[in-house]
Order: C-alpha cells, then sequence, then structure tokens
C-alpha cells in the first residue's frame, strides 16, 4: 500500500512538472503594425456638417498576446505601416524601431507576471492604439 501511494505521488509530481514544462516552453507569435488611412469627404450628424474629415490610426494585429511565466517568448513583428513604428514593452526593457516594411524579431523570458502595455515609443497614443501582453502565473 505504502509503494502504491509513493509511486502515485510520483506520477501525480511527474504530470504535474510535465505540465509546467508545457505551458513556460517557447512561445510565438506573429503580430502585424497595420495603418488604417481613413478619409471622409464630408458627414452630416444631427444637422452639423463636417468636411475633410481624415483618421489616421495603427493597431497591433493581434492586440493581445498571452502566456505563461516563465515562457520563452519570440514575437515576429512586421511593419506594414508605410513609416517606422515602436514596438515597446517597458517592463521588459524592449524597444524596437521597425521601418516600414520590415520585420524584426523579438526574444524575451516572461519572467514577470502581469499585464503589460505594449505601445509605439515613436508616435502619441491616441495615433498607435496600444496592445497587452499577458503574463499568467
Amino acid at each position: 500500500m505504502k509503494l502504491s501511494k509513493t509511486l502515485s505521488a510520483g506520477l501525480i509530481a511527474g504530470l504535474l512538472f510535465a505540465a509546467g514544462a508545457v505551458q513556460a516552453g517557447e512561445k510565438n507569435f506573429k503580430v502585424i503594425i497595420n495603418a488604417y488611412d481613413t478619409n471622409i469627404p464630408e458627414l452630416n450628424i444631427e444637422g452639423v456638417t463636417v468636411k475633410n474629415i481624415r483618421a489616421f490610426n495603427v493597431l497591433n494585429e493581434p492586440e493581445a498576446i498571452a502566456v505563461h511565466k516563465g515562457a520563452k517568448v519570440k514575437i515576429v513583428v512586421e511593419n506594414k505601416s508605410p513609416i517606422s513604428e515602436g514596438f515597446s514593452i517597458d517592463e521588459y526593457g524592449i524597444q524596437e524601431v521597425i521601418k516600414a516594411g520590415e520585420t524584426k524579431t523579438i526574444s524575451f523570458v516572461a519572467d514577470k507576471a502581469g499585464a503589460f502595455t505594449i505601445w509605439c515609443q515613436l508616435h502619441p497614443k491616441n495615433i498607435h492604439l496600444p496592445g497587452t501582453l499577458n503574463v499568467i502565473e
């Protein structure tokens, strides 16, 4: 009976260790930076006419990335914007500049748990909408 309990405990511990190793393995992501330039020649809302509206926004697609704490993370970032864009995660010391049409690979270990903003350090935050890196315990 003792041998059976010891084997069972060892088996359970081994399975938990293996599950943790799988969760903390390397995680690969592809993020595409896309620019959306919208022109509206005329817009009438509630009797008010506005002319020549231009909206320019940049998005990281996907917006959110989730990994387990301890995972090796590799993010391939492709910039499809017509200008250079930034890719920063302050808490991980990441601050890259990616030229128009360029692709860069960013690698790090997700050693801090939490939700961290992915943002462009080159442009105002209302132009380049931020993303999120979620690191789960």
